[in-house]
C-alpha cells in the first residue's frame, strides 16, 4: 500500500512540474522527435486510431480508460514521453451513439496514425 501511495504521489509531482515550467509558443511547436518531453499541437489535431486503449496516464500499466478501434476519429492536443522513452498522445475521444460523451486520455504513439 506504501508503494502504491508512493507512485501516486510521484506520478501526480513529475505531472505537475511538467505542466508548470513555461516556454515560449513557438518553442512548443516542434514535432514530436523534437527531443521535448511535452510537445503541443496549435490547436486539437485530428488523427485515426489504429486501435489500442486510452489510459489514465502514459504508462501501459495506467489503469484504461476507453479502448478504441482501428479506423475511429480522436483529437490530440499535446504529447508527452515516459520514462521508458515511449511517445504518448494526449487524446480527446467521442463515443456513444445518440449521447455522445468525451473520453480523456493518453494512447501510445503506435496506436495512432500521427507520428511516433
Amino acid at each position: 500500500m506504501r508503494i502504491r501511495r508512493a507512485l501516486a504521489v510521484a506520478a501526480v509531482a513529475a505531472t505537475l512540474g511538467t505542466g508548470l515550467a513555461a516556454t515560449p509558443a513557438a518553442a512548443d511547436r516542434g514535432g514530436p522527435g523534437s527531443g521535448g518531453s511535452d510537445v503541443s499541437a496549435a490547436s486539437w489535431t485530428r488523427t485515426t486510431s489504429l486501435g489500442g486503449p486510452i489510459r489514465k496516464c502514459y504508462k501501459a500499466s495506467c489503469a484504461v480508460v476507453i479502448q478504441t478501434y482501428s479506423g475511429e476519429w480522436l483529437y490530440w492536443d499535446h504529447s508527452a514521453r515516459n520514462p521508458a522513452g515511449n511517445l504518448w498522445y494526449y487524446v480527446r475521444y467521442t463515443a456513444g451513439n445518440g449521447t455522445p460523451h468525451d473520453f480523456y486520455g493518453w494512447i501510445y504513439c503506435g496506436n495512432v496514425t500521427a507520428p511516433c
